[in-house]
């Protein structure tokens, strides 16, 4: 009869154990996705699937390990499948860790007390004790996910940041998050045993801890902020004064100008004329440049530098840059790290062949084309070399280059990136001008 009892209750133990998992990761998704500031993400075979393994972990294996599977496989499936960089995953766990840890101390603590348990071990067999946890941890849940939503917290942590930088928060974030989950375990192995105050002073410095390591990790990601924001300004200082002394020049000569129009026209030499226009209107088109060169305009600080320092390097070729920009950057569906290696490449080509041309000359457009649910990134440049095989560009290691030693891995690596990103598109051309088109389509 005890068996059976036992067997029952087990059953029971386990349904329940199942129906809370489910639950608890529909809402500790939810507190992810809002965390990390994802938009549009379906979950919903994510969801089924954790609820299958993590039932199964927390049904056979102890809470220790159980806790260590749950971690690692959230972070994988972040990183993998929802494309999550792994500092943004890891910082994000390392919340979620930290929260849920102290609640389940505290729960813990408290039911048992009243249960009057001699161990965690045995509680852990206890239904009541079990619900209890459980509900107050899916409670709490459910209170921070609407807290997060109608305060709209989320972290912010740039994908332009350094190598080092990134470093810095991936081992922070992984060596907190493994000494919580240690932490834990020992203290609910023990739990009977430690005396109330150091069970609590335990929980205040878990919380002491956490709050030191975020504050470092945010005060290396604010440092990173304001370096990019000083490199955006001393660039645009640059270039604000390269344009405003070619207004002034042109202001100053604008009598000359028409004095000149007037010399042609008085001679009806249309020819003199004509050419004497084109060249006036080049020069108006790089003033008319001055607009898009907006960080209202080109509202991404990483691409804003980017085209910036870009912009800068082709002059030192005196190259020509024509600058279109109708698109919001930060509505396009690509991540703007991906984005950045793409135009990189792309300006970089551009401004290699331009720059031996005998008329120096690119033009980059950022249109977006509602029609077919689109925006176009279209790069066009004067190019020298008319026998490239368009074709090839794109394998591992063709360059038009002499010396081919790290040469050739440019488009081939953004090639790379369109194929895994199943909305983009990169289309080549070649007529008057050497033209790439890259379309990123708004559905993922």
């Amino acid at each position: 009869m005890d068996i059976i009892l036992i067997q029952e209750n087990r059953i029971i133990l386990s349904i329940t154990t199942i129906l809370f998992t489910l639950i608890t990761m529909f809402l500790q998704n939810k507190i992810l996705v809002q965390i990390l500031n994802l938009k549009e993400v379906k979950f919903t075979k994510i969801w089924l699937f954790q609820t299958v393994l993590f039932s199964a972990t927390r049904i056979i294996m102890p809470i220790g390990i159980h806790k260590i599977i749950e971690v690692l496989t959230q972070i994988l499936i972040y990183k993998k499948i929802l494309k999550v960089h792994t500092e943004k995953i890891l910082f994000a766990e390392e919340i979620n860790v930290i929260i849920f840890s102290v609640t389940e101390l505290i729960s813990i603590k408290a039911f048992t007390e009243l249960c009057n348990v001699n161990s965690f071990a045995s509680a852990v067999n206890n239904f009541y004790f079990i619900a209890n946890i459980t509900l107050i941890a899916i409670l709490i849940k459910l209170i921070i996910y609407i807290i997060l939503k109608k305060c709209n917290i989320s972290i912010n942590i740039p994908e332009y940041i350094s190598g080092n930088s990134k470093k810095q928060i991936i081992e922070v974030a992984t060596i907190s998050t493994i000494l919580i989950i240690i932490n834990e375990f020992e203290i609910l192995n023990c739990i009977q045993t430690i005396p109330n105050a150091i069970y609590l002073l335990d929980i205040v410095l878990l919380i002491a801890y956490y709050f030191i390591s975020t504050t470092s990790m945010m005060k290396t990601i604010q440092i990173e902020n304001d370096k990019n924001e000083i490199n955006n300004l001393e660039s645009s200082n640059d270039r604000l004064q390269h344009n405003y002394d070619n207004i002034c020049a042109f202001k100053h000569d604008f009598g000359n100008i028409m004095q000149g129009f007037g010399g042609f026209i008085a001679t009806k030499d249309l020819d003199g004329l004509q050419k004497m226009y084109n060249d006036v209107i080049c020069e108006c088109q790089e003033l008319n440049n001055i607009k898009s060169f907006d960080k209202e305009i080109i509202n991404n600080p990483a691409i804003y530098n980017l085209i910036n320092n870009k912009y800068l390097l082709a002059k030192k070729y005196d190259i020509k840059i024509n600058l279109e920009v109708y698109i919001d950057f930060n509505s396009l569906k690509i991540k703007t790290y991906e984005l950045c290696r793409i135009l990189g490449v792309l300006l970089d080509n551009a401004i290699e062949a331009a720059k031996d041309c005998e008329e120096k000359i690119i033009s980059i457009k950022f249109l977006k084309d509602n029609y077919n649910n689109r925006n176009l990134v279209v790069i066009e440049n004067t190019c020298k070399n008319y026998l490239i095989d368009i074709n090839k560009i794109k394998e591992k290691g063709f360059s038009t280059k002499k010396n081919k030693l790290f040469h050739g891995l440019g488009l081939w690596k953004v090639n790379q990136i369109i194929k895994k990103n199943e909305n983009l598109r990169l289309y080549t051309t070649r007529d008057k001008m050497f033209k790439q088109q890259l379309e990123i389509y708004s559905w993922e």
